[in-house]
Parts: structure tokens; sequence; C-alpha cells
């Protein structure tokens, strides 16, 4: 029984390794799609005929929102990577403490 739980345990720790690495990823793509319009920019101008109102043609706001969506990606995918390794880790630590309590409760009744 205490081996089906702890598997079960470390396969919810691995979704969350995952989840984390995922958003991790699509945080990334994001920041390499940023990069690439920060580094494309050319800002044109553009003037119509009939009036002499003239209109500056930007990224910016694409920019800022790709930043914003990027953000909450990349905290929430931090902390999933850290949360599930954090647990696998503990897991594996108790596991040992266990082991190593009931190999002294062993060498004791001999």
């Amino acid at each position: 029984m205490q081996w089906a739980e702890r598997q079960r345990f470390n396969h919810g720790s691995s979704l969350m390794q995952g989840w984390g690495a995922l958003l991790l990823l699509v945080a990334c793509a994001l920041w390499v799609r940023v990069g690439f319009l920060i580094w494309d920019t050319e800002d044109t101008l553009y003037c119509f005929r009939a009036s002499s109102i003239c209109e500056m043609d930007t990224t910016m706001p694409e920019q800022l929102t790709l930043l914003g969506i990027s953000a909450p990606l990349s905290v929430a995918g931090t902390g999933l990577l850290v949360a599930g390794s954090v647990r696998r880790q503990t897991s594996a630590h108790v596991l040992r403490v266990i082991e190593m309590q009931q190999s002294e409760e062993r060498a004791r009744n001999k």
C-alpha cells in the first residue's frame, strides 16, 4: 500500500514539474517574440493627403501585451516547477529516514 501511495505522490509531483516546465517554455517563447518585436521595430509615420494629421504606427501595445501575459506565466511556471521538485526531494528524504529507522530497529532487536 505504501508503494502505491508513493507512486501516486511522485506522479502528482511529476505532473507539477511538467506543467511548470511547459508554462516556462510558453513564457520563454513570448519573451523571444518580444525580443524580435523590439529588434525589428521600425516606427513609421503615416500622413494622410487630405489632412495634415499624421499617425505613428508602433508595435508597443503588442509588446506590452506579450510582456503582461508572460510575467504571470513565468511566475506560475517557476512556482510549479520548484514545488514539484521540492515535493519529490522531500518524499525521497522521508522514505530514506523511514528506512534508516527500520534498519536501526532491526539492529536493536538482534
